[in-house]
């Protein structure tokens, strides 16, 4: 036998054989990697999914928590007028009470005042004098 000779049909086949089986191997392999990778994937995406629905939940809090506040803070203005109002009027009425105390204290003080002069005028049995 020499070098030169091309190998025989069998030797062909089953180098053939080892060529198919190895492609095989290296298929079936790439295989799995993908099948791992579209199951990791689809974990991803249902975490991303998880995370996306946390987050919408999220924004909804925040927006009805900012809607709360600007409602609450509405409501505070409108408190904080009407307590300025009430105390504009509070104010207005202290000044008529004292007012009218300057006003009754003149007249208690003159009508005490007349009847010490009644007092005076008079004698210690009742009569004028």
């Amino acid at each position: 036998m020499t070098t030169n000779q091309p190998p025989n049909i069998e030797e062909r086949l089953t180098r053939l054989e080892n060529l198919f089986s190895n492609v095989g191997e290296t298929v079936l392999a790439q295989n799995n990697a993908i099948v791992a990778m579209n199951n990791s994937i689809q974990q991803t995406n249902q975490n991303v999914n998880a995370q996306s629905d946390t987050i919408d939940v999220l924004v909804a809090n925040i927006q009805q928590l900012t809607e709360n506040l600007n409602n609450l803070n509405e409501q505070t203005n409108r408190n904080i007028n009407a307590i300025g109002q009430r105390i504009d009027t509070l104010a207005s009425q202290a000044a008529e009470d004292r007012q009218q105390a300057a006003i009754d204290r003149q007249t208690f003080q003159a009508e005490i005042q007349r009847i010490w002069d009644y007092l005076l005028r008079q004698s210690g049995n009742g009569r004028q004098s």
